[in-house]
């Protein structure tokens, strides 16, 4: 995934794996793990936080750790909904699920 955003011109800082038994074990990891892993992720060099993979549930904990983290963090299903709803004309904000969806 890094090598993703590299081609697309972003520096990649760190890539951090879950490591769940499967596919369908993400879907399971509690919201503490998930704090804890983005979290020890930040540092003064990191501008935004970046979760891949559509089966873990990170939406809800996306404007919370914006908010402590002081950058963006983005869920990529928070990402894909608001990408199909620009690109369908829609406009609406979602509160409660990041800058991204509630601002842009």
């Amino acid at each position: 995934m890094g090598r993703f955003f590299t081609e697309a011109g972003f520096e990649v800082t760190a890539v951090v794996g879950l490591r769940c038994p499967s596919a369908t074990d993400i879907a399971r990891v509690g919201s503490a793990r998930i704090r804890e892993t983005v979290t020890a992720l930040d540092g003064p060099d990191v501008e935004a936080i970046v979760q891949v993979g559509t089966n873990l549930s990170f939406v809800s904990q996306a404007e919370t750790l914006e908010a402590e983290l002081g950058k963006p963090v983005v869920a990529i299903n928070a990402a894909t909904l608001w990408h199909a709803l620009r690109e369908h004309g829609f406009n609406d904000r979602v509160q409660g699920a990041g800058a991204l969806l509630r601002d842009h």
